[in-house]
């Protein structure tokens, strides 16, 4: 079994709170669970016009302890005093060339550099402006549609950061909507027609369709011809609880979807890249929240599995969370315990009636719940409509399984043995049930109230949450 294959850690930080504190940004810690390569600077720092003593300093300690380093950002990256960012001007397209060429001079011992177009954040320097070059509708840009857009992206980066700087490049396919060039295979394609077959240019995208939601098809372009893939793994689900419940993703990982009908048929044991360069693998972070999970017990749990499957995609699931549990100690018991999580998540999460009713790649269940908020106008959406199609009973029948789902995995878990991980565990499954019976009781109230506008349900929830705390979630504005 080939063992060349990238496995790249990257810590996703929220745009709206600090830098995460975790050993997953240890470079030592990184090279002794089996990564290959780090990625130290992200879409929040970036590395355009931000290559300092510091950064530098972090590049050598990872490359120190035998790690590949990339350098990440968003196109397009820019001066804040710049007119540039219509992707119709060619000074845009010659700034960031001259900026890519600046970090490679700055800091040659990197293995390459990471760009992603489709989602921009404000960055951390106020001498910078970040452009979505994809919504840009001035006079400019009037000839020139996305398709034009996107390829002139793929022959900007290889022919400057593969040709003419000697480095690797990945591209990050991010436009995540169906139609976006993340999940529509046609419009890949169209895209990677401009790859001029340079081998250290190379492509990434989710492995899922759409976002880290579950009701996701494996994304059908993993497989597709072109630049050689990364396939990207998120081991704490922003929209499923962020590692404070259980939430083990190594079948779904391996097998495919079974949500989907997929399972025996999708995963990484059935549908590979034609080229594949590795894994992108993201320990925690994601979303919009800050950490709550006092330990990083379930993301590791997550990590481990995906490391392994990057190195043997046929190995057995269960074998790989076999091992996982005697690495770090825990009772043989909770195996099965554990195996189960991610049905209890993809209950806790997600609505049938909603899947029955909508069914949705992207937002699945309205994102009525998501990193530590409540979304008051899915909310009262789903109420809404439920009510109006006569299917309140069977909403309600689901929270109700839920609960008794949540309290029969808590039960379980306090009959295993003890180990250094059992606070952790049993608070794990606690506030599984909490939130179970929390929201089976939010949503009888939502389903009497309707209908209900997004003010009226936003009040609501935030009558819930005084009169039962539910820690440490809150309403979103």
């Amino acid at each position: 079994m080939p063992d060349n294959r990238m496995r790249i850690a990257y810590v996703h930080d929220s745009p709206l709170h600090a830098t995460l504190a975790t050993d997953f940004r240890d470079p030592e810690q990184l090279s002794n669970l089996g990564f290959t390569d780090v990625v130290i600077s992200d879409q929040m720092s970036g590395c355009l016009y931000s290559i300092n003593q510091e950064l530098i300093e972090r590049v050598d300690t990872a490359i120190d302890a035998g790690l590949d380093v990339w350098l990440m950002d968003d196109l397009f990256t820019l001066p804040a005093d710049s007119d540039a960012g219509c992707p119709g001007l060619q000074e845009s397209w010659d700034i960031t060339a001259q900026a890519i060429r600046d970090v490679i001079e700055s800091a040659p011992q990197i293995r390459g550099l990471v760009f992603r177009y489709g989602e921009t954040f404000d960055s951390s320097d106020s001498a910078l402006k970040r452009v979505d070059l994809l919504r840009c509708e001035c006079i400019h840009c009037s000839s020139m549609d996305g398709l034009t857009r996107r390829r002139k992206v793929i022959e900007l980066l290889e022919s400057v950061v593969c040709r003419e700087m000697g480095k690797r490049c990945i591209l990050r396919l991010w436009d995540l909507y169906e139609d976006g060039v993340h999940a529509n295979r046609m419009l890949q394609t169209k895209v990677l027609t401009k790859w001029a077959g340079d081998p250290r240019f190379f492509v990434s995208v989710k492995h899922t369709l759409t976002d880290y939601w579950r009701h996701q098809p494996w994304n059908p372009s993993i497989s597709e011809g072109g630049p050689a893939r990364l396939i990207e793994f998120q081991c704490e689900r922003e929209y499923e609880f962020i590692g404070m419940v259980p939430n083990w993703l190594g079948p779904e990982w391996s097998q495919g979807p079974i949500e989907c009908g997929e399972r025996g048929w999708t995963g990484l044991a059935n549908v590979r890249p034609q080229d594949w360069a590795g894994s992108w693998i993201i320990p925690i972070g994601g979303g919009w929240s800050s950490r709550h999970a006092s330990s990083e017990l379930w993301a590791d749990m997550n990590l481990h599995t995906a490391l392994s499957l990057t190195t043997n995609p046929d190995r057995d699931a269960g074998e790989i969370l076999t091992e996982w549990l005697a690495l770090n100690e825990l009772p043989l018991e909770s195996q099965s315990l554990f195996e189960k999580s991610s049905d209890l998540v993809l209950r806790l999460r997600y609505f049938d009636v909603w899947r029955i009713i909508a069914n949705q790649h992207w937002m699945p269940s309205e994102n009525w719940f998501r990193d530590d908020n409540f979304v008051p106008g899915a909310c009262a959406k789903i109420a809404n409509t439920v009510v109006e199609q006569g299917m309140t009973d069977l909403l309600r029948s689901e929270r109700a399984l839920a609960t008794a789902m949540a309290r029969s995995h808590l039960i379980e878990a306090e009959a295993l043995p003890e180990c250094k991980h059992t606070e952790f565990i049993l608070s794990s499954y606690r506030w599984a049930l909490h939130f179970a019976e929390w929201t089976e009781q939010t949503w009888n109230q939502l389903l009497e109230s309707a209908p209900l506008n997004r003010a009226e349900c936003k009040s609501l929830l935030l009558h819930r949450l005084e009169e039962d705390p539910m820690a440490p979630l809150s309403v979103m504005d």
